[in-house]
C-alpha cells in the first residue's frame, strides 16, 4: 500500500510539475519567507506538545456527519487516519518544504480522496486546525502580539501553500478517474458503435467518398429526407456550403490518421431548404473489406442555438428598442475604423440627445417616454443606410456610427435628415408633442483614433450643441477639449463656493415709472472666489444648472434675499418688493413650496414683498404643474411674476389661469425700441395684454430717456436697467433709499 502510494506521489508530482522550481515559485507568490520558516520552526516543538490531541479531536468530529461515518468502518481504519492525520500536522510546521514535504501531501491527499472525503469536508479540517492553532498560538504568544502575528500568518502561508497541494491531488486523481473511464467509455462505444436500434440520436455510416452507407430514422427525421432519399446523397450535399471547407479539411484529417475522430457544431441544409444546426461527432474505422468508412452520430441542437443567438442579441441590443447597446457599438465602431483606416475614409460619430425629454416623463410618464424613445429610435434608423450603425446608449441618448464617408459634408446630410425626422409631431396620450434634439459629432481620424477618444468629443459637442437653443448639431472642435477642461476647474471651485461663502446677492433697483420711486429691487448673484475676480454669472451660471449644484445655490440666494427684505424693514426703509429668479431646476422640485414656506418663517420675511421669478420657457414645460404651484405660493401671499415675457412660446389660455402679478418684457425687445417698429409693436401689445389681463408689466435693460420716455408714454408701470443704476450691493440700496427719504 505504502509503495503504491509513494509511486503514485512520485508520478503525479512528475506529472503536476511540481519540481523545485514550482514550488519556489508557489511559495514566493505566498510569500513565505525564510523568516516565515524559522519562526514555524521555533514554534515547533511547543505547538505539538499543546495539539497532540487535535486529530483524534478532528476525526471525532468527522464522525458526527452520517456521510462521513460510511467512510470511516472501523477502529483499525481510523486510527491509521489518525497516525496519518498526525504526521501531517507535524510537518506543517516543522520548516521543511521541499519535494519530499510535497509528495507526503500528494499522498494524505490521495488517502482522503480514495476513501471518498470530499474537498469541502477536508478544507472543513483546515479551518478546525486554524481556529485551534489561533488560540494555541495566542496562549504561546500573547504576551507578545507583533510576534503572534508573525507567526500566524506564517502559519496560514503554509496551510495554504497545502490547500493548493491538496486541491491539486485531488484533481489528479480525478482526472485520472475521468481518463481511465473516458478509457472504457470509448471501448464501449467501439463495440456498440455500429447498433442503431432506437437511439435519440441520428446515426449515418459514410463511405470514403462521402456517400450515406445507412443512416438511422433520427437522422432521417432531423434532415427531412427519408432513408431512402439519403442513400442517394452525400454527407457533402446535406452540409450548409459555408461549413463544408471545414467539413473536408477535417475528414482528410481522419483519413490521414492524425484525428481519430472528431466532434463540431455545423448545419445540414434540411429538405424544405432551412438551415438544421447540429453538433456531429466523427470517427473512421476499416470495414471487413480495408476500405475507409466513417460513422457519424448527430444531435439536432438548433433549439439551443437558438437560445444562443437570443442570448447574444439580449447582450448586445438594447431591450426597449432593438438597437445595439453600448457593447455592440464600440465593437461596431472599431470595425469602422479598421475599414477606414485600410481605405483612407472618415468615420463620423453622431451622439443624438433628445431635448427636455424628462418633460416628457414628468408629464406624462414613464411609460409614454418609453414610448417616445421607441419611436425616435425607428426615426434615427430610418435615415441611415444599411451598413450604417445606430445604437442607445442609455436614457435618451442614442449614438450613430456613418462609415465609408468620403467628406465632412456627408456626415452634414445625415445630420440634417435625423434632426428633421426627430422635428416631425408624434401624438402621445391624446397629446401632439414636437420633439427635438442636439447632435454632436467627431469624425476619424482628425478628432481621435480610437473609438472612446471618438465618443469623448462627439459627446462634447453634443453638449455644445444643447446649450444653444437646442434642435441643432455641432462638429467637435479641439476648443471644445480646453473648454471641457476650463468647465471642470470651474465646476470644482463652484462645488467649493457655498463652502467658502464667495456668493453674495446684488440688487437692482426697480422704478415705478409715473412717479420715479424705487418700489422693489431684484436679486442677482454675484461670485468672487478667494482671491479672484468676480466671475461672470454668464460663465457659471449655464455651469451650475447643467451641474445640478443651482438647486442649492438658489436656495441661498433666496434664503438670502428674503433675510435682507427682512433687514430692510428692521432699518425703517419703505417696503421694497425684493425679487428672486428660480431657475428651471428649482421650479420642477416637489418640495418648492414647502421650502419658499420654510424660509418665510424662518428670514421674518414679509410674503407680500416677495416675488418670484420664472422665465416664460421654463414655466411652459409642464404647464400643468406650474399653475398648481403658482396657486400653492399665490395662497401664500407671495408675488408671482414671468420673466423673459416674449421670448417664449407661452399659450394665452394658460397665462390667463396662472395666478401670476407681473410680466417682465424682455431687454432684447427694450434695446430697440425707439427705432426697431418690430420691438416697438411687440412692447406696445404686451403692455395692452397685461393691462387687460389685470397684471403689471416690468421693463428689463432700460439704458437711456428715450426708452423710458416710450414706455412712459404707453403705460408700462415699472422699469430698471442701467439708466437708473446697476445691480449693486445692499449697503448701497439702503444708502440710496435714504438719500431719498431725506430728500423728500
Amino acid at each position: 500500500m505504502m509503495r503504491d502510494l509513494d509511486q503514485w506521489a512520485d508520478m503525479a508530482a512528475a506529472e503536476m510539475k511540481l519540481d523545485a522550481k514550482e514550488i519556489a515559485g508557489r511559495k514566493a507568490f505566498l510569500e513565505l519567507s525564510d523568516k516565515d520558516v524559522a519562526l514555524l520552526r521555533d514554534i515547533h516543538a511547543a505547538l505539538q506538545d499543546k495539539m497532540h490531541g487535535f486529530s483524534k479531536g478532528f476525526y471525532d468530529h468527522l464522525q458526527t456527519e452520517p456521510e462521513l461515518r460510511a467512510l470511516l468502518p472501523d477502529e483499525r481504519t481510523l486510527n491509521r487516519l489518525r497516525r496519518s492525520q498526525q504526521g501531517y500536522l507535524h510537518g506543517l510546521t516543522a520548516g521543511q518544504y521541499d519535494g519530499d514535504y510535497v509528495r507526503e501531501r500528494l499522498r494524505v491527499g490521495l488517502v482522503h480522496h480514495r476513501i471518498g472525503l470530499a474537498p469541502k469536508w477536508y478544507i472543513g479540517a483546515y479551518r478546525k486546525y486554524l481556529t485551534e492553532l489561533l488560540e494555541t498560538l495566542w496562549e504561546l504568544l500573547g504576551d507578545d502580539p507583533p510576534r503572534f502575528l508573525a507567526t500566524y500568518g506564517a502559519a496560514l502561508k503554509v496551510i495554504c501553500l497545502d490547500m493548493g497541494l491538496a486541491l491539486d491531488t485531488y484533481a489528479h486523481a480525478d482526472q485520472q478517474q475521468l481518463r481511465q473511464q473516458a478509457n472504457r467509455l470509448r471501448e464501449r462505444e467501439e463495440q456498440y458503435r455500429l447498433t442503431f436500434n432506437q437511439a435519440a440520436v441520428g446515426i449515418a455510416h459514410v463511405a470514403g467518398d462521402g456517400r450515406l452507407l445507412r443512416v438511422n430514422a433520427k437522422f432521417a427525421a432531423i434532415t427531412g429526407y427519408t432513408e431512402a432519399e439519403l442513400l442517394r446523397l452525400t454527407i457533402t450535399q446535406l452540409t450548409h456550403p459555408d461549413d463544408r471547407d471545414h467539413d473536408l479539411l477535417l475528414i482528410a484529417r481522419l483519413k490521414s490518421g492524425e484525428l481519430a475522430e472528431y466532434s463540431r457544431e455545423k448545419r445540414y441544409i434540411h429538405k424544405e431548404g432551412h438551415a438544421v444546426w447540429i453538433n456531429v461527432t466523427a470517427s473512421s474505422l476499416l470495414d471487413a473489406a480495408g476500405e475507409r468508412r466513417y460513422i457519424t452520430v448527430v444531435e439536432d441542437i438548433s433549439r439551443r442555438k437558438q437560445a444562443e443567438e437570443k442570448l447574444v442579441r439580449m447582450a448586445n441590443h438594447d431591450a426597449l428598442t432593438g438597437l445595439p447597446n453600448r457593447m455592440l457599438l464600440e465593437d461596431r465602431l472599431s470595425q469602422a475604423i479598421a475599414h477606414a483606416h485600410r481605405t483612407q475614409t472618415l468615420v463620423a460619430v453622431m451622439f443624438v440627445d433628445l431635448d427636455r425629454f424628462k418633460n416628457i416623463n414628468d408629464s406624462l410618464g414613464h411609460d409614454a417616454g418609453d414610448e417616445v424613445i421607441v419611436e425616435i429610435a425607428r426615426r434615427i434608423a430610418g435615415n441611415l443606410r444599411e451598413t450604417d450603425t445606430a445604437a442607445r446608449q442609455g436614457g435618451d441618448e442614442f449614438v450613430v456610427v456613418l462609415g465609408d464617408l468620403a467628406r465632412e459634408e456627408d456626415a452634414c446630410t445625415v445630420a440634417d435628415k435625423i434632426l428633421g425626422a426627430l422635428t416631425q409631431p408624434m401624438v402621445l396620450r391624446g397629446q401632439e408633442i414636437f420633439p427635438t434634439g442636439s447632435i454632436g459629432i467627431s469624425l476619424y481620424p482628425r478628432d481621435g483614433l480610437e473609438p472612446q477618444a471618438l465618443l469623448k468629443a462627439a459627446d462634447t459637442a453634443m453638449y455644445r450643441a444643447k446649450a444653444g437653443s437646442g434642435n441643432t448639431y455641432e462638429f467637435y472642435v479641439n476648443s471644445m477639449g480646453m473648454d471641457a477642461m476650463d468647465s471642470l476647474r470651474l465646476e470644482g471651485a463652484l462645488r467649493r463656493a457655498l463652502e467658502r461663502d464667495e456668493f453674495q446677492l446684488h440688487y437692482q433697483p426697480q422704478v415705478d415709472i409715473a412717479t420715479g420711486t424705487v418700489v422693489g429691487v431684484e436679486a442677482l448673484l454675484r461670485w468672487q472666489p478667494q482671491g479672484g475676480a468676480m466671475v461672470p454669472p454668464g460663465d457659471f451660471i449655464p455651469l451650475a444648472e447643467q451641474t445640478g449644484l443651482i438647486v442649492p445655490i438658489g436656495d441661498w440666494v433666496l434664503a438670502t434675499a428674503c433675510a435682507q427684505q427682512k433687514a430692510w424693514r428692521e432699518a425703517g426703509l419703505p417696503p421694497l418688493t425684493v425679487s428672486v429668479n428660480l431657475s428651471a431646476r428649482q421650479f420642477q422640485r416637489q418640495d418648492l413650496v414647502e421650502l419658499v414656506a420654510r424660509l418665510v418663517r424662518e428670514t421674518g420675511c414679509d410674503p407680500r414683498y416677495l416675488a418670484l421669478e420664472i422665465t416664460e420657457t421654463d414655466v411652459m414645460e409642464n404647464p400643468q404643474a406650474a399653475v398648481a404651484i403658482f396657486r400653492q405660493l399665490n395662497e401664500m401671499g407671495v408675488q408671482l411674476a414671468i420673466d423673459d415675457f416674449g421670448t417664449g412660446y407661452s399659450s394665452l389660455s394658460y397665462l390667463k389661469r396662472f395666478p401670476i402679478d407681473s410680466l417682465k418684457i424682455d431687454r432684447s425687445f427694450v434695446h430697440d425700441i425707439t427705432h426697431d417698429i418690430d420691438d416697438a409693436t411687440i412692447v406696445h401689445s404686451v403692455i395692452a395684454l397685461a393691462h387687460s389681463m389685470h397684471l403689471k408689466v416690468v421693463a428689463e435693460g432700460v439704458e437711456d430717456a428715450r426708452q423710458l420716455q416710450f414706455l412712459r408714454e404707453h403705460g408700462c408701470d415699472q422699469m430698471q436697467g442701467y439708466y437708473v443704476s446697476k445691480p449693486v450691493p445692499a449697503s448701497a440700496i439702503e444708502a440710496m433709499m435714504q438719500r431719498t427719504r431725506a430728500a423728500a
